[in-house]
């Protein structure tokens, strides 16, 4: 099985790096889970999205604010049906020009050769940042809060 999984994640990763979407939609089960942790108000193709359908929908967000520059895999490892990559990924904002430089930790589970499950986690407040053409430093307290729903700790 983890030669089955090895062939369907480079695949996958070949696909993606082309554009190629029908490939992709080939190697997505129906029923596939897809969650990429990053900001939404961002990124808004990212987040949780359930079915091919609603998965090839957020890809084409993918494709259609940012032009693919890079793709390289650091690190692939595959058990079974299970395969984790680690990536660099260096894209071009289609309204900007910016070119973003993100790291992207990705988690993937295959049943029968077809992707079922896909967990993203992306280095976010770096790549928002370049996004948005600002670091986001302001969103660092200068003092250490408390906040109202913690019960106020007890200095007796």
């Amino acid at each position: 099985m983890t030669e089955a999984t090895r062939a369907a994640i480079d695949d996958i990763i070949d696909a993606f790096r082309c554009g190629d979407h029908a490939r992709l939609a080939d190697r997505y089960d129906d029923d596939i889970e897809w969650q990429l942790h990053a900001p939404i108000s961002v990124f808004p193709f990212a987040g949780i999205r359930r079915g091919k359908n609603a998965v090839l929908a957020s890809l084409l967000g993918v494709y259609r604010d940012f032009q693919i520059a890079g793709y390289d895999i650091a690190l692939i490892m595959v058990d079974g049906d299970r395969a984790a990559t680690i990536s660099d990924v260096r894209v071009i904002q289609r309204s900007t020009g910016r070119v973003i430089v993100s790291h992207l930790a990705s988690f993937h589970r295959f049943r029968d050769g077809k992707l079922i499950e896909y967990r993203g986690f992306s280095d976010t407040f770096d790549t928002a940042g370049q996004a948005l053409g600002r670091e986001l430093d302001d969103w660092v307290p200068q003092e250490r809060s408390i906040s109202p729903w913690m019960p106020k700790p007890d200095r007796g």
